[in-house]
């Protein structure tokens, strides 16, 4: 008998992982169970499937003494574990009502429909914990081994006489126990196997995203208005993904549109947003679109693609959207929601970081306007008194000094660049120290150190404030002084030194400098180092070397590789 029973269990439980396997590959089933909200239908239809297994355990089972040995609570606690409280408690109640039916006033009937419904309740109670600890195989075998015991408990409680239950209980208890707590762990595995394969696949689309980001990158530091770049990030959003199609919009209109299988419609301008977009754009947050009226741009879209849309944020609002147009009818669209959700925020973050550049170019050439505007009008006086010396006794040298002149406040005016020939700067500075040369004449010493063949740019009017520091309050703080400029290069740096042979400079206004609470009306040194530090990093603030014999100030600008490149045939 003991035999007859193992082998009986055995086909059951074959039977049964047959059963899951082939309703692992049923849609309606994976839909059920990806779904983060199911509905009372789905969850009752479920029910009947679980209750239908439970039954058919009930008739493959054998009968022994009165009692029919079977897997019913594989199908009533899988139910409950599986698909919650709906499933389980109906299942429950399928599988009990028909156990107690199926042998009306039978020795066990009463007993193994009670324990039927109470095998549900277990079922339900533990979902939650099982699926939160990734279903431990142990504890389902234990959870399917107490399940029974409290059957067999059961069955010596309810069923009569006492004595004939008892030896049941004897022949049944542990092959039911072993057989359905091994068959439970194996049904369960066979349905988590589809939730790993769906942690795998949304795994790969995370990384999708985050590659996909990454070469996406130079086109999003440009930022969302440029029509070509926008197309650009369409396109590789569409090649890497192997989605139907993709759209950028922002809050008024579409940017790019990339989909090979349904154009967009000719007067998608006139018609206005689709309805999908203004939906992302007021929730903030991602939607789905499976249909729409027909005056709606994607009308034709939806027919053949489900569309899934998340927001794009710059500052804390809602920019744009980004749409990606996904398989009609898939057995889940959490992959993809997780997919465009992730995209979505990395793009948010570049176009952020985007604007933020943006932002601060905008600042830097404001200070730079400003730093124009600030003309001494002490130096053009003593210019011009200069100039007026040499009229009568050397006009040619009057008439050169008026070109320096003419040169040095064109440059100061009106130049519209904001980064500059290295060379450029040089001349700027030239046609400041001849005027200044010509002033101080001999109680000034000049040397000029700069090789012919640097190659770089440099933020404009960056050196002259420099150097005019050196002589005003530097070198011409003594009777006599003097003033060396010199530069090098090396394969990744320009160095720009100014040294002058004054007093130096008080150890109040360096610290200040470096704390950024130097009056910023001080343009010289204030807005010079504001704007390397802003340009290029901390590490490239104004090196300031001083003592009481003199100060040097070191700029150094890092070389942009693909900038020289590009500029070999201005080089050397």
């Amino acid at each position: 008998m003991t035999i007859d029973i193992f082998k009986n269990l055995l086909l059951n439980l074959s039977m049964l992982v047959i059963i899951a396997q082939l309703l692992t590959k049923t849609t309606f089933v994976k839909q059920f169970l990806f779904a983060y909200k199911t509905d009372f239908k789905s969850g009752i239809l479920l029910a009947v499937i679980f209750g239908l297994i439970s039954i058919l355990s009930t008739y493959t089972g054998i009968n022994v003494n009165g009692a029919i040995v079977n897997t019913r609570v594989i199908g009533v606690m899988s139910g409950g574990i599986i698909g919650g409280p709906v499933v389980g408690m109906g299942a429950a109640l399928i599988g009990g009502l028909h156990r107690y039916f199926f042998d009306v006033g039978g020795f066990t009937a009463a007993a193994c429909a009670i324990s039927t419904f109470i095998e549900g309740i277990i079922g339900v109670l533990a979902s939650k914990y099982l699926k939160k600890n990734n279903w431990n195989k142990s504890a389902i075998f234990l959870l399917a081994a107490l399940a029974e015991v409290f059957q067999m408990v059961i069955i010596l409680l309810v069923a009569k006489p006492y004595a004939d239950a008892l030896a049941v209980v004897k022949i049944i208890a542990f092959p039911m126990i072993l057989f359905n707590s091994t068959g439970m762990v194996i049904f369960i595995s066979v349905f988590n196997s589809i939730f790993i394969e769906q942690d795998n696949e949304s795994a790969k689309r995370i990384k999708l995203a985050f590659d996909i980001s990454e070469r996406c990158l130079p086109f999003l530091r440009k930022g969302m208005y440029d029509k070509d770049n926008m197309n650009a990030v369409s396109k590789m959003i569409l090649e890497n993904s192997k989605d139907g199609g993709v759209v950028i919009t922002d809050r008024e209109k579409i940017l790019s549109y990339e989909c090979d299988v349904v154009p967009l419609r000719k007067d998608f301008k006139e018609i206005g947003l689709p309805q999908i977009v203004q939906t992302v754009i007021k929730e903030g947050a991602v939607s789905i679109a499976e249909s729409s009226a027909e005056d709606d741009v994607f009308y034709e879209q939806l027919k053949k693609f489900t569309i899934v849309g998340a927001p794009l944020y710059s500052k804390g609002s809602v920019v744009g959207t980004v749409l990606v147009f996904t398989k009609k009818f898939k057995l889940s669209t959490q992959t993809d929601i997780d997919f465009v959700d992730g995209l979505s925020k990395l793009f948010s973050t570049q176009l952020e970081l985007a604007e933020a550049q943006k932002q601060r170019e905008l600042l830097q050439k404001a200070e730079f306007k400003a730093l124009q505007s600030q003309i001494n009008p002490h130096f053009l006086f003593n210019a011009l008194n200069t100039i007026t010396s040499f009229c009568r006794e050397k006009p040619d040298k009057a008439r050169e000094l008026l070109i320096a002149l003419s040169t040095y406040f064109r440059n100061t005016l009106n130049t519209n660049q904001y980064m500059i020939d290295i060379y450029d700067e040089f001349a700027h500075v030239d046609s400041y120290l001849q005027l200044e040369k010509a002033r101080f004449d001999d109680r000034l010493t000049l040397v000029i150190d700069v090789p012919r063949d640097l190659c770089c740019k440099v933020p404009s009017f960056i050196l002259q404030p420099i150097v005019e520091n050196a002589v005003k309050h530097g070198a011409m703080k003594r009777s006599t002084g003097k003033v060396e400029i010199k530069a090098r290069q090396t394969i990744d740096l320009v160095t720009i030194s100014v040294k002058d042979s004054g007093y130096g400079i008080s150890q109040e206004i360096i610290e200040a400098l470096h704390n950024d609470t130097l009056d910023s009306c001080k343009v010289g040194l204030c807005n010079v180092d504001k704007r390397l530090r802003s340009i290029y990093g901390q590490k490239y603030a104004l090196d300031i070397r001083t003592s009481t014999l003199g100060t040097e100030i070191i700029i150094r600008i890092p070389l942009d590789k693909e900038e020289e490149k590009d500029e070999d045939s201005n080089c050397g």
